[in-house]
């Protein structure tokens, strides 16, 4: 789901219509341009389109025409008339690459069963003292998980160990509104920040003649399971709400 329908399920809820809100979870939205005037000069009304998986298409094409008009009033809601968009209408369309958006999904879940694994190996590794161990799995914890969240929202990932900021642009606009507080901006800092070392906490400083458990001590360690911690639990929480978003 984009956040455009998490905000329609939001505000169809708010109505005490649970029935027709569940029938938007899995699907994504869009908008398409017509030929026909609106309210503003030379300018043309836009549909509100929404792309449902075949089961929630096929319900949909169902609803009656006071339903059509509720889901239509809650877009209205979300997207005021202005010059640059006015919507007129929606329009339900059958979701392409559905089969390839599960797999997505399945992948994402994957991904982030890894990054409890390897939270749980930083975080006996602290125990035992061995720092560098445990940053390398902290680390790798917040790769997966920040890497999870791109795929969940965007379909796409950054194949690099880290994001460049303009990638993670992208994911920052389709949080849901109800996930904001989690501040996902601040993952993405933690993850710039021990993407760094990813390398090092592995192999040390060779050209320094430092092997990694030289280079970092619990107070480091300790700090990266904090970040890891936010990050793992930021990213469930985002795969829990678009699975049931409340």
């Amino acid at each position: 789901m984009d956040k455009a329908i998490t905000n329609l399920i939001r505000k169809i809820r708010d109505k005490n219509r649970q029935d027709l809100a569940n029938l938007l979870v899995g699907c994504r939205s869009g908008t398409e341009d017509t030929t026909q005037y609106g309210s503003y000069f030379n300018r043309f009304i836009s549909g509100f389109i929404i792309f449902a998986p075949i089961k929630k298409y096929q319900e949909l094409q169902k609803i009656s025409d006071k339903d059509r008009g509720i889901i239509l009033e809650c877009a209205l809601e979300l997207y005021p008339k202005s010059e640059e968009l006015e919507i007129g209408f929606i329009n339900i369309k059958s979701l392409q690459d559905e089969n390839k958006i599960s797999e997505n999904k399945a992948l994402a879940d994957s991904w982030l069963k890894r990054a409890k694994n390897k939270l749980d190996d930083g975080k006996q590794s602290l125990e035992k003292w061995q720092y560098s161990e445990a940053i390398s799995s902290f680390q790798e914890c917040i790769e997966l998980s920040l890497k999870a969240v791109s795929l969940l929202l965007l379909d796409k990932y950054s194949k690099d160990h880290k994001f460049d900021e303009k990638e993670f642009r992208e994911v920052l606009n389709e949080i849901p509104y109800a996930l904001e507080n989690l501040e996902f901006h601040k993952l993405y800092l933690y993850s710039r920040f021990w993407s760094n070392f990813y390398t090092t906490a592995k192999y040390g400083l060779e050209n320094l003649g430092k092997g990694a458990e030289k280079l970092f001590g619990k107070e480091e360690s300790e700090l990266a399971q904090k970040h890891a911690d936010k990050c793992y639990f930021a990213s469930k929480q985002l795969e829990n709400y678009l699975q049931n978003p409340w």
